[in-house]
């Protein structure tokens, strides 16, 4: 409250000099630090970082109270995916999850796509041309007993030859215009 006071006072009810010193001593009073400073503990263990490299993920993780390797990302084995051109991109790897019957998570893509239906703000819409992949992520979720796809979910970023960039989820056919190669 004093702050604030003496702070409206400097400003508004004071001549130059006064303004200046309380300005001076409002600013000493901001840099001024407060508290009692930590003090750095230091371990003096020594560390050997050889040992460190010649351990298995598994031995990092043989205590009771550590995590399962094997429940946390244990079974997660990245692929890379090439899709020529002239084939669809969602049907090939549609095709994959369902001959391997697992789960995909699509981290990225690199490739131009010819033919390209997306939904865009609630409106199918269908883009014809060469549009370069800026970005393409998603899920595509193994098939039911009924040997229908669960679904996929798979956003898509394009880039047209005028530098203008759309993108949307993708509701049809992706036409590879070159190879594609597709990373899950």
């Amino acid at each position: 409250m004093e702050d604030r006071e003496s702070m409206y006072a400097a400003l508004f009810g004071m001549d130059e000099d006064q303004r200046e010193k309380e300005q001076e001593r409002l600013i000493a009073r901001k840099r001024k630090r407060k508290g009692i400073p930590r003090k750095l503990v230091l371990c003096n263990e020594k560390l050997s970082t050889s040992d460190s490299f010649h351990r298995s993920p598994a031995e990092y993780f043989s205590n009771e109270e550590c995590f399962d390797v094997n429940k946390i990302g244990g079974d997660f084995v990245p692929c890379s995916l090439t899709v020529c051109s002239g084939e669809d991109i969602i049907s090939k790897i549609t095709s994959f999850v369902e001959s391997c019957s697992c789960n995909c998570y699509i981290a990225s893509a690199t490739g131009c796509v010819a033919r390209a239906s997306i939904l865009e703000c609630g409106t199918a819409s269908a883009h014809e041309g060469s549009y370069e992949i800026v970005s393409l992520t998603g899920h595509v979720s193994m098939p039911l007993n009924l040997g229908r796809s669960n679904g996929y979910g798979i956003l898509i970023t394009l880039a047209s030859k005028n530098d203008s960039v759309f993108g949307g989820y993708v509701s049809g056919p992706l036409i590879a215009k070159t190879n594609v190669q597709v990373r899950t």
